[in-house]
């Protein structure tokens, strides 16, 4: 199998997971909030370091997704070179 035809699989197969996650989702901010919202929940933790800590986690959280959606274009750069490097042979 051709480098791009595998590159072109990863990346199919990273952007389902993604979208499966909500990561790429265009109302992915709700996920994202569910995710760091329990820090300061009415119902275990409040206050400023509670605060604190909920920006800090959405700041983490925020960097992760960050990652996963850069691998996907990572990858597409990965597939534009391999189609130049097939179109050279």
């Amino acid at each position: 199998m051709a480098d791009k035809e595998t590159l072109t699989e990863l990346k199919d197969f990273v952007d389902e997971r993604n979208r499966s996650a909500g990561l790429v989702d265009p109302y992915a901010c709700t996920i994202t909030e569910g995710l760091y919202a329990w820090v300061n929940a009415s119902d275990t933790w409040v206050g400023p370091l509670a605060d604190d800590e909920s920006a800090n986690t959405k700041t983490e959280i925020d960097a992760l997704i960050a990652v996963f959606a850069g691998l996907s274009e990572d990858l597409e750069s990965a597939i534009a070179t391999a189609e130049s490097s097939e179109d050279a042979d």
